[in-house]
């Protein structure tokens, strides 16, 4: 689902479950598609309204949501973790967001233009749209929002040295300008911290963002109520104006048929399926073990998300690692038994092959199989043989990290190491919390060689994901990638698109920043009181309570 910063930024502040996975809003959350085609991106299995299967709408009635931490504020640009994206897209519109079929549309844009050129967009608003509060919507808030998201927001980062400027050409219309081209729309659609707020607000915020008392936003949704560290009520907004067109993902018009929907903050993932069992709760995000019991739970549904995280371990290019050496990376990817990993998570419904590529199958504007050979390479002896020819010494230990804060990360480097020692390969592991792991990597560059981690299936743009870029500042040749990632942007057609797609999915896979080893799905589960629920992640703006 919609992300707004970098996983190896982002981890420490989202709910910590064990196997589950924190959700991308597109996270989400939810997950991303380009402008004009050129990007694409994905959330769940199941979409669109559920009227007929439910029975008709009822309004009226409160949802309640179990969240795993208090979110603290409803910033999405200062504030990443998975609470403020489920909340914000109830509060806050954008001006472009993604529909079911994950295609970019505009919400608080009533139409946007691209310049022959590339290099300006202009967006005119919605007539007759205003905030919660009453205060109308206009230019100025657009303009002041998009720089404060560029400024402070790291899903933002990689537009803030393309961008030129962001002016009001009047009160109705915004107009971007950039230095070189650029997938702005994709890249909008995909982020939270792109949502509007009032001028104002923004000139209110501070080192943790928008004070919580100046939370307004134009969604179908207002805060209600807040009590910190046990729940965050909403309540409808009799201002909201619909955009056109039904209600779609992200996009369309938003129904708020509940009168409230009530975040419980609960911390203890063990209490999450007694809460939905006794009603504590009418939504919750299990954890991945409790996944077959809330399956066979014939008072409790499911729903999959066809998007997925992908888990990968990521090989140290710098100069103290054995995979400086391409042919340490190489047998690296020559032994990993991918599938075997793939398996020992345990339920094969939240899991699927990777086949090398940095989005998922389902993100189908981004994914590319130009990888998948080499990417289902396996064999232990010739992996032996390349190691040797790659220098690594009898005596020398292969080390990896990751955190411990996400145990499917270790068991991939449990498996991992029982592979390097059936072919004589000594290896440690060693488990940090996030923050120490980050300063092993960035502090110490020569003192590691793997480090599992994972990374968003659903990036906006190719130069977003891990797997493209690389977690480490020295080796990986980011002159040569360079091209093929501004021949992406430059790209005026989905076929130009998806030539460079594959372009950078097969030197990723020459060159081995990270070795991808399968997706990883995540899942909701509700009560059979839940109307209108599609499974588009924690989306409830056209949720009811069924009488």
């Amino acid at each position: 689902m919609i992300r707004d910063t970098p996983l190896n930024q982002q981890l420490p502040s989202r709910r910590h479950r064990k196997r589950q996975l924190p959700r991308r809003i597109l996270a989400a959350t939810a997950a991303v598609l380009v402008a004009a085609g050129l990007a694409s991106a994905c959330n769940s299995q199941a979409t669109g309204t559920n009227d007929g299967a439910d029975g008709p709408p009822v309004k009226g009635g409160n949802l309640t949501v179990r969240i795993a931490q208090d979110p603290g504020s409803l910033d999405a640009v200062k504030n990443t973790n998975a609470g403020v994206s489920y909340i914000s897209h109830e509060v806050f519109e954008q001006l472009v967001t993604i529909d079911k079929n994950y295609q970019p549309q505009p919400v608080l844009a009533e139409s946007y233009q691209k310049s022959d050129d590339g290099l300006a967009f202009t967006f005119t608003l919605r007539q007759g749209v205003t905030f919660s509060d009453g205060t109308p919507l206009k230019a100025a808030d657009v303009v002041a929002s998009l720089k404060y998201w560029v400024e402070n927001g790291s899903y933002a980062g990689s537009l803030k040295p393309v961008l030129k400027d962001v002016t009001a050409k009047d009160d109705a219309t915004v107009e971007v300008s950039l230095k070189r081209p650029f997938n702005l729309i994709a890249l909008m659609a995909a982020s939270a911290g792109s949502e509007i707020h009032k001028a104002a607000d923004i000139a209110a915020s501070g080192p943790t963002g928008i004070p919580n008392d100046r939370i307004v936003g134009t969604g179908p949704y207002k805060v209600k109520s807040w009590t910190r560290g046990q729940q965050i009520v909403l309540e409808r907004n009799t201002n909201y104006k619909p955009p056109k067109g039904p209600s779609s993902g992200y996009a369309g018009a938003k129904r708020a048929f509940l009168d409230t929907i009530t975040y419980k903050i609960v911390a203890d993932e063990d209490a999450v399926l007694n809460g939905l069992k006794t009603g504590l709760w009418d939504v919750a995000e299990p954890s991945h073990d409790q996944y077959d019991q809330i399956k066979s739970d014939a008072q409790l549904k499911i729903k999959v998300e066809a998007a997925a995280n992908v888990q990968y371990v990521a090989l140290n290019h710098n100069s103290g690692s054995i995979f400086s050496k391409p042919q340490a990376r190489d047998a690296m990817n020559m032994l990993i038994d991918k599938k075997a990993i793939m398996a020992a998570q345990g339920v094969p419904e939240l899991t699927q092959p990777s086949n090398g590529a940095f989005a998922t199958l389902t993100n189908k504007n981004l994914y590319s199989d130009a990888g998948k050979a080499k990417w289902e390479q396996n064999d232990p002896e010739q992996a032996k043989q390349m190691f040797a020819a790659a220098g690594l010494r009898p005596d020398q230990t292969i080390r990896m990290i990751t955190t411990d804060e996400f145990p499917q990360f270790k068991d991939a480097l449990l498996v991992i190491q029982n592979q390097l020692k059936k072919i004589g390969i000594k290896s440690s592991i060693e488990s940090y919390d996030f923050a120490t792991l980050m300063g092993r990597k960035n502090n110490k560059p020569n003192s590691w060689d793997v480090l599992a981690l994972m990374d968003d299936g659903n990036p906006p743009v190719p130069s977003y994901t891990d797997n493209v870029n690389g977690l480490d500042n020295s080796g990986y040749p980011r002159d040569k990638l360079a091209p093929l990632l501004e021949a992406y942007d430059r790209a005026k057609t989905p076929e130009e698109a998806k030539k460079a797609v594959d372009a950078i999915q097969g030197f990723t896979s020459q060159n081995l920043p990270t070795i991808t080893l399968y997706m990883a799905k995540n899942y909701v589960a509700h009560r059979p009181n839940v109307g209108g629920y599609d499974g588009w992640g924690m989306e409830f703006a056209d949720v009811w309570i069924k009488k």
